[in-house]
């Protein structure tokens, strides 16, 4: 028999030390709000029928990237608690003194609906071999191992033959992931609610070769370049996610179906957070 009180999942990242101790100060207050369906600490977990209507991720933005592959069809709205270092999805600083208090009022005000819900593309990854196929929120990274040397990667976007990137690899990123290892490779940031791809090229044999940004709709075909069989590195999905990749294996990246729910904090938007948590765009006297 339901409680009618809202169902929630948390999540927490036990290499975080505070997890643990925040949690202890949060749980008798929220069981008295709501029906706590859940405390997991596995990352591989399977969240799909967990059956909530929030989740809330303690940790950082690894964990959240955990979460939305976690959940697979079933995405539910997601806040972020950052305990870890930047935190750019996980929005609710959490710090000594106020945390808890801020984490309450954030918490309440998800509760109410008075929280944003910011609708986030998801790229399903999948290849010819017995890997079932993959969600991805942030980006999917093909490098060479470190025994072998230059490797090649054709593209196609849309089945139309792009180029053969040659160097250390290529990333495929989305929106949200453009601020992450794209961003470090020299690939341009987007606004997160765009349903775009960005092809960075790592460490790229060849000065003409930039960043392409393509309509996500298309879908991307990366393929291996060489001898077929030949080990070349691996693809690392999310950061999280690892298939070793041979010469002739080909992937495949196409839009999901589900998008992430990620919840905002009330008067938040991406330029802002870009502005103070990366300090973007010049001089802090020109913040408003």
């Amino acid at each position: 028999m339901s409680s009618g009180l809202p169902r929630v999942l948390i999540l927490g990242d036990e290499k975080k030390g505070k997890v643990r101790r925040v949690l202890d100060q949060l749980l008798p207050w929220l069981d008295e709000r709501a029906e706590v369906v859940g405390v997991v600490f596995d990352r591989e977990r399977n969240l799909e029928d967990s059956g909530a209507d929030f989740c809330f991720v303690f940790g950082g933005d690894g964990t959240i990237l955990s979460a939305a592959r976690r959940m697979g069809r079933r995405q539910v709205p997601t806040l972020g608690v950052n305990l870890g270092r930047l935190g750019f999805l996980a929005e609710v600083a959490y710090a000594k003194g106020e945390g808890v208090a801020v984490l309450k009022h954030a918490i309440e005000s998800a509760f109410a609906g008075r929280l944003p819900e910011r609708s986030r593309l998801m790229v399903e990854c999948r290849n010819d071999s017995d890997h079932e196929p993959v969600l991805v929120l942030n980006d999917a990274v093909v490098q060479r191992s470190r025994e072998h040397g230059l490797i090649g990667v054709s593209a196609k976007v849309g089945g139309e033959y792009v180029t053969t990137y040659f160097g250390d690899g290529l990333i495929m990123s989305t929106a949200v992931g453009s601020t992450a290892y794209s961003l470090a490779a020299g690939g341009p940031i987007l606004s997160p609610d765009l349903d775009a791809l960005v092809l960075t090229p790592l460490a790229p044999h060849a000065l003409p070769v930039r960043p392409l940004v393509v309509q996500a709709s298309k879908g991307i075909e990366m393929q291996i370049e060489g001898k077929p069989g030949t080990e070349i590195g691996s693809v690392s999905l999310d950061g999280q996610v690892h298939w070793p990749v041979v010469a002739s294996d080909v992937l495949y990246f196409e839009v999901s179906p589900v998008r992430f729910r990620l919840l905002s904090l009330e008067g938040s938007n991406f330029f802002k957070i870009l502005r103070r948590k990366f300090g973007w765009a010049g001089s802090p006297r020109y913040e408003r």
